[in-house]
């Protein structure tokens, strides 16, 4: 392989050079050769491969804003647009090149001033443990979450400091209160 253009940032995975193309008798090809077969490979879902989820009437709307735009973009593409049938994705319909969805996602915890480094799927976590905060029932989480076991879900909670003192403050008022 060939290392000869610059990695994200942050990258460590080839030493700071990333690969662009391979020498004539690579077998392996890097990722971004022109000789690497393969591609994005689409895949049903485990489990029952569909399911409807219930949304925020705000976050409804903001989708249709974007599915419009997205209309407006199939236009402009013309006979270019590749369709993948994907909510997010190029101009072109092709799908978001991960390293480019990684470096908006960063950039996003930098403007939002998370110092941790959380990857996209923490984000499942924090909206697990925000609606248990919110007092929803552990098994409706399981089910927005599209977890098959409990135990899953479980896993995906975490107990905040707000969710103990509510726990006290309710088991106090059961001891002590009239």
């Amino acid at each position: 392989m060939c290392f000869d253009i610059a990695c994200r940032k942050n990258c460590t995975k080839h030493g700071g050079a990333c690969p662009k193309f391979c020498a004539p008798d690579c077998v392996r090809h890097a990722v971004a050769c022109p000789d690497r077969a393969g591609g994005w490979t689409f895949t049903k879902p485990e489990g029952k491969g569909k399911r409807s989820i219930a949304l925020p009437s705000p976050l409804v709307a903001l989708l249709k804003l974007h599915h419009e735009a997205q209309q407006a973009e199939r236009q402009t593409a013309g006979d270019r647009w590749k369709d993948w049938d994907l909510v997010w994705c190029m101009p072109d319909g092709g799908p978001i090149d991960a390293g480019d969805d990684w470096d908006e996602w960063k950039a996003i915890l930098e403007i939002a001033e998370i110092d941790k480094d959380a990857r996209v799927h923490d984000t499942r976590h924090t909206a697990a443990t925000l609606l248990l905060e919110q007092g929803v029932d552990i098994r409706v989480i399981q089910a927005v979450l599209g977890h098959s076991q409990l135990t899953t879900t479980k896993c995906s909670t975490h107990i905040t400091e707000a969710l103990a003192s509510e726990a006290a403050a309710r088991m106090g008022r059961a001891l002590w209160d009239d």
